[in-house]
């Protein structure tokens, strides 16, 4: 609980908090208040408009969702203690100027001193850090393009600057982006980087974690990237008040960094084989989160992984209608059981849908990636999909028989599923193609659609495969291979 403390001529809202090392209760300054006509504007009693006190509070609390204020006792006290406040203070220098001057100063001397001409030792210091100085270059350049703007009433601050001095606890946003660019573009190292700089700098940056887990995920060092999203969950969840509904948390910005890092940590068990820390993870991420889709895809992948069939079977079953490739571990799961009809649609729906992902699952060889083609993010995402499918489902894959290996690779390999394919790939072109005004497009969308179904999945099976895999035919009966 916030409270009001004096420090000579001035009034600190603080809070106590317990040093995790010593134990010991100290005093984190929240806000520090220098005026006297400061402290009547948040009062709610300035010469301004009657808005001050609601300002403040709404931005205190912004900065600190994690702390409970009780706002009648902090104004009592702010208002016993008024005496010992100047009347005036110079906002400008200490709480716009003073700071950025100041380190601003300090990097500069040390940018300054570290001459790469002069010393090995200098060029070895600014080569280790060029990714961040690269980033700060690039920051510079931009805030010194979007300086020369006018004050408006969106940009406006009010006299104490508390918009300056209480909007700079969290990573702005385009900044972030900024570093999730790297990210994206698969410049890993230079991502880890500046995350890491952006961890450094902002306390407490539960996303920043979360995508340095993420880096450490994509380079296979699960223990580095477990360790990296439990912080992003233990971070995350003092982000947001408790009293928010469960069903809500999807819905609320603050929420997210505790959904992401439950989700990855889920993930990434399953990935380092830690099966029942990883199903720990996922009754949290739906008793906690209401998120039972992403909890049941994570399940499904560990069913498989140790053999619960009908488990994995059902599970992934009841997501195929989201997640084309939960059909894929569906089938797989189906087959161990008997299965042949369940498993050789499933493993057409999943191909309908990610035809790459599902060839790179069982090893067969696919086309060269064109990224400058016409469907070419859509072929990236599909062969991301079928990386991670191999390493989600490691554990299977370490103990498929060659039984089940031989019989996915057949409905793979039918001339009949090619020409779905193919017919598919000329429906897709016609509808990212130029739109005609006789409707062609549309009717490829709509075909598109159809195909990419599980209902199509489920005919077309039966009609192709029954005679040729054993599976069910139309008529009932069972044929064995």
């Amino acid at each position: 609980m916030a409270y009001v403390r004096e420090r000579g001529n001035q009034l600190a809202i603080v809070h106590g908090e317990r040093d995790p090392k010593t134990k010991k209760v100290r005093q984190r300054v929240l806000f520090t208040i220098y005026s006297l006509p400061e402290a009547r504007e948040l009062l709610g009693e300035g010469e301004g408009d009657a808005g001050g006190r609601r300002r403040f509070e709404s931005l205190l609390e912004g900065q600190y969702p994690e702390l409970r204020f009780d706002w009648e006792k902090i104004h009592q006290a702010v208002r016993e203690k008024l005496g010992v406040l100047p009347d005036s203070y110079e906002y400008q220098a200490e709480r716009l100027n003073g700071h950025f001057r100041d380190d601003l100063c300090k990097f500069t001397r040390q940018l300054v001193l570290a001459d790469p001409q002069w010393l090995f030792s200098s060029a070895q210091l600014v080569r280790s850090q060029r990714y961040e100085l690269a980033f700060l270059r690039d920051l510079i350049d931009w805030r010194l393009q979007t300086c020369e703007q006018k004050e408006t009433d969106w940009n406006r601050d009010d006299p104490f600057h508390w918009r300056f001095a209480l909007t700079r606890r969290e990573v702005p946003g385009e900044v972030e982006e900024m570093a999730v660019r790297h990210y994206e573009e698969r410049r890993l190292e230079e991502a880890r980087a500046l995350f890491r700089l952006l961890i450094e700098c902002f306390d407490g940056y539960a996303e920043g974690y979360n995508y340095i887990g993420l880096i450490a995920l994509d380079c296979e060092e699960l223990e580095e990237a477990t360790a990296h999203f439990e912080r992003t969950v233990e971070l995350g969840q003092r982000k947001f008040s408790r009293r928010i509904a469960r069903e809500d948390y999807w819905n609320l910005l603050e929420t997210r960094p505790y959904m992401r890092g439950l989700r990855n940590l889920a993930l990434c068990l399953n990935r380092a084989g830690r099966y029942d820390e990883a199903l720990t993870t996922c009754d949290r991420l739906e008793r906690e989160c209401a998120d039972d889709v992403t909890a049941n895809a994570r399940r499904a992948s560990v069913y498989l992984n140790t053999g619960r069939w009908e488990e994995a079977a059902r599970t992934a079953g009841g997501l195929s209608h989201l997640y084309p490739t939960e059909s894929l571990v569906a089938g797989l799961a189906a087959f161990e059981v008997g299965q042949r009809d369940e498993a050789a649609w499933r493993c057409l729906h999943a191909t309908m849908n990610t035809p790459r992902a599902v060839r790179m699952f069982f090893g067969l060889q696919v086309a060269k990636l064109d990224p400058s083609a016409r469907n070419g993010p859509a072929e990236i995402d599909d062969h991301n999909a079928g990386v991670h499918l191999r390493r989600d489902l490691h554990g299977f894959l370490a103990e498929q028989s060659p039984k089940s290996k031989r019989f996915f690779r057949k409905v793979l390999r039918d001339p009949a599923v090619a020409a779905l394919l193919a017919e598919k790939q000329q429906a897709t072109e016609r509808w990212v193609g130029p739109r005609d005004s006789g409707g062609e497009w549309r009717a490829a969308f709509d075909r598109l659609q159809l195909m990419k179904s599980p209902e199509f999945a489920r005919e077309q099976a039966e009609s192709l495969f029954a005679p040729a895999l054993g599976t069910r035919s139309k008529s009932g009966s069972t044929r064995r291979r």
